[in-house]
């Protein structure tokens, strides 16, 4: 892989300053396609030709093959090890404000069909490269929204992002929980980005109410990726005796005194 001074021009993209201008084309070497082709969201440095000097992180990206054919879209990562992170598979998509809530609302839908209900208000909308938007983490918690910028790249976009989310979900507030390291950034990750975020929300999963700290709790508060498995337990344990080793929240032992009919 070689650092170039020379940027290929693609096609017109709107700057997160509003600005116009012209989205970098970066060639992917022959023979090295095969997991762009196969939908892996990350393209590896030394799968380039060439990388231009002077790529801001979150700047987005047009890639091709050897022939100058389309492969995908994308932000540009690092000129570390992940280069690239991919966001799309459409050529000539603008990056502006209706980019992020085109992906926004879509990913909304599908959680709206799959995941709300009357007995849950709390789960993860925005799952990073599963819906199209790498580093990005958005979780709900009845009418507040947790974010997490896991990348500078995907930070880059903030405001467009947050306008989006304002737009889907017209919520309450939204809180940011990002880690500050982790991004090889300095400044703090953490702090309301809009409306106003209480020292607790009262979240309904599977008709079982917890109280979650959004703003200390760990992750963005609540382990929502345990679900399923809480659901499972309930099946199982309802009404029994439930030792609870590593409880953080107390959802273990709630689950163990309640039963599902």
């Amino acid at each position: 892989m070689e650092v170039k001074d020379n940027i290929a021009a693609g096609p017109k993209t709107r700057t997160c300053d509003g600005t116009i201008g012209q989205m970098v084309t970066m060639e992917v070497k022959k023979g090295r396609e095969g997991p762009v082709l196969g939908f892996h969201p990350w393209v590896f440095s030394r799968a380039f030709k060439e990388i231009p000097e002077g790529l801001a992180a979150g700047e987005p990206v047009r890639l091709v093959d050897h022939e100058g054919g389309f492969l995908a879209s994308g932000y540009f990562n690092s000129y570390s090890q992940i280069a690239v992170r991919i966001w799309g598979y459409t050529d000539g998509e603008h990056v502006d404000a209706a980019f992020f809530k085109h992906r926004v609302e879509r990913a909304a839908a599908l959680r709206a069909h799959y995941v709300a209900s009357g007995d849950t208000d709390a789960y993860r909308v925005v799952n990073g490269e599963g819906d199209m938007l790498p580093g990005l983490i958005v979780d709900r918690y009845s009418s507040w929204l947790v974010v997490q910028f896991h990348t500078a790249g995907i930070e880059r976009w903030k405001n467009e992002i947050c306008l989006a989310l304002e737009e889907a979900f017209d919520p309450d507030g939204i809180e940011e929980r990002s880690d500050s390291a982790r991004r090889g950034r300095g400044e703090g990750g953490a702090g309301t980005l809009h409306g106003d975020v209480p020292e607790r929300i009262e979240i309904k999963e599977n008709g079982l109410r917890f109280l979650v700290d959004i703003r200390e709790g760990q992750k963005t508060g609540f382990f929502l990726d345990q679900r399923d498995k809480r659901l499972a337990l309930r099946r199982y344990s309802g009404g029994q005796r439930v030792l609870n080793c590593f409880s953080y929240t107390g959802q273990l032992r709630t689950l163990g005194h309640s039963s599902i009919r």
